[in-house]
């Protein structure tokens, strides 16, 4: 099961992925939208957990991303990281995808991201019967 983190500041991306590894995520970055496109249309990525700037730069939003994302993933779990909260009035996410408004405490994100994937692997795992003998 693996985390996809999707930021263009390559310094908020190398300081995001530091604290999700550290916490033992199985991590995928991205830079932009078509290159998280191309690790979401694989299956063999395993990506289950999506975490996505909202701002990727021009003509690029994770907002759509995630959208995609959702069809492409069943299940998937979603989290916002942004500086501009003012584009969440226009186009709000479901209120099952969680938003970190920046600046804000990485730990809080890992612990969200951590749970997320517990809570998969919870519902992967096969049911349990007992029979007496």
């Amino acid at each position: 099961m693996t985390v996809l983190l999707v930021e263009d500041d390559a310094i908020v991306r190398s300081t995001l992925a530091d604290f999700l590894e550290a916490a033992g995520c199985e991590l995928r970055e991205a830079e932009s939208t078509p290159s998280a496109r191309t690790i979401l249309m694989n299956p063999a990525e395993g990506i289950v957990v999506l975490v996505t700037d909202i701002n990727l730069g021009p003509g690029e939003d994770g907002l759509t991303l995630a959208a995609e994302a959702r069809q492409q993933v069943p299940g998937l779990a979603i989290f916002y990281v942004t500086g501009s909260p003012e584009r969440l009035r226009v186009r709000p996410p479901p209120p099952t995808e969680r938003v970190f408004l920046k600046p804000f405490n990485p730990d809080d994100l890992v612990a969200a991201v951590l749970y997320a994937l517990d809570q998969r692997q919870q519902d992967d795992r096969p049911a349990v019967t007992l029979t007496r003998s």
